[in-house]
């Protein structure tokens, strides 16, 4: 046992690189597929809702926001998927979904109108968001660097939102035909089938869920979703953990404003085509920073104060977004740092509650834990749209709907004292005897 202990905790210098260039740009295509169609659904409402039909703009974005509430469907199967990295193993399904995401990117560049877009879209749901890259790094990094080396991961993946201004750019200017977004599909569509195969071949399962496996800790026949989630709930961090998913539903409802800003920007602001590709563009290089910060600060001095100031970020990114609209001069100022604001809010919200997840759930149901908090995250998420929606029709402005789904995010001022523990410096060996105590 020992012998075979040592064999599966020692992984070598190369191989740990190997694996960290892999699972970096996974994250570059997962950031990159999580963003990119928030770069162009005017372009979209365009194309398939105002030439068509002659739907005026507000109504337009009502209806996108439905539009996008059906394809959001797609992000509840990620729970399933990440529960299945509990029964088949992590590399299985860092496979599945790499792949997934690729193929669902070609599906999207097919569609011809608004019901087979919203289709695509959905399929594009599905894979996104998986955590496995999350689960790799928290199982094979050292306890005192966990958030680190995942902050590392993270400002690497940046480069797939940094693309998405870039290709933008290349792709949709004020010349270009409305079609021309499509071309924004090629990235994961050329990355994302190759690397996945790269992971079938050359990348090998967590040392922790082998030994797990061997141990006879992780018995994969005696996995099942029920019992996880029931277990998961009857532990001693059932509040910590209630309170995290709760949080995470709230942050969800904001995936709104990041998905329709562009829209927001492009029809009730001043700015012009050229201006939101530089917004997108700062969005990118400050989520960035916001991600390098975050990982240095995240193990210096700890979780919880990262939670306060990414939950305040958000309502105050909602706010600076809708006074860009009624303002003319300083709009871009505004509506950048606005955005910028909004992106390192959200991210940094759920990054922090998915480091505290993989840090309170053993090995066996970690997947599943992530999967909860994934679940929560999409009733966020779709729930968010539809209200967004009607929000919308009754006031007849996009901007007030993302003030007010931002709301719910300030009752995390509540929670975090009262239920949410510290948890720098967890080691993950360590986090089954904890949960038996």
């Amino acid at each position: 046992m020992v012998e075979n202990n040592k064999t599966f905790t020692e992984r070598s210098k190369k191989y740990f690189i190997f694996m960290m260039i892999v699972l970096a740009l996974v994250q570059i295509m997962d950031a990159y597929t999580t963003s990119y169609t928030a770069a162009f659904p005017s372009k979209v409402i365009q194309e398939f809702l105002v030439i068509p039909y002659g739907i005026n703009e507000t109504t337009a974005q009502a209806l996108m926001q439905i539009i996008i509430a059906i394809a959001t469907i797609g992000t509840f199967f990620v729970f399933f998927n990440q529960f299945l990295s509990d029964k088949f193993g992590r590399k299985t399904m860092l496979f599945v979904t790499t792949l997934g995401m690729g193929l669902s990117a070609l599906l999207l560049a097919l569609s011809v109108n608004i019901i087979l877009y919203t289709i695509f879209l959905f399929s594009t749901y599905l894979f996104f968001s998986s955590d496995m890259w999350l689960i790799y790094a928290g199982e094979e990094a050292p306890p005192t660097k966990k958030a680190l080396y995942t902050n590392y991961l993270l400002a690497c993946g940046i480069l797939g939102p940094i693309m998405m201004p870039l290709l933008r750019s290349v792709f949709i200017t004020e010349s270009s035909p409305v079609w021309a977004w499509r071309g924004m599909t090629l990235l994961p569509i050329l990355l994302g089938i190759p690397l996945s195969f790269v992971i079938f071949f050359t990348i090998k399962e967590t040392k922790i869920y082998e030994m797990g496996k061997l141990s006879g800790e992780i018995d994969k026949s005696q996995i099942f979703l029920v019992d996880n989630v029931k277990k998961l709930f009857q532990s001693s961090q059932k509040k910590p953990l209630k309170a995290l998913v709760l949080m995470s539903f709230f942050a969800g409802l904001n995936f709104n404003l990041l998905q329709l800003a562009e829209s927001f920007l492009a029809t009730n602001t001043t700015l012009t085509e050229k201006d939101v590709n530089l917004v997108i563009t700062l969005i990118a290089v400050s989520v960035i920073l916001g991600y390098l910060i975050t990982g240095v600060l995240a193990d210096k001095i700890g979780r919880i104060p990262l939670l306060y100031v990414t939950t305040i970020l958000v309502p105050v990114a909602s706010v600076l977004l809708y006074i860009g609209s009624l303002i003319t001069s300083n709009v871009f100022i505004v509506v950048a740092l606005a955005v910028s604001l909004a992106y390192v809010g959200y991210n940094g919200i759920l990054i922090v509650i998915r480091i505290m997840v993989t840090e309170l759930v053993p090995t066996e149901k970690r997947g599943t834990g992530l999967g909860v908090r994934s679940f929560s995250t999409s009733f966020g998420i779709t729930g968010g749209f539809l209200i967004g929606s009607l929000i919308t029709i009754l006031v007849g402005d996009l901007g007030i709907s993302f003030i007010i789904l931002s709301l719910p995010t300030l009752i995390n001022l509540y929670l975090i004292p009262k239920f949410i523990p510290e948890t720098k410096g967890t080691d993950l060996s360590e986090v089954e005897l904890r949960l038996k105590q």
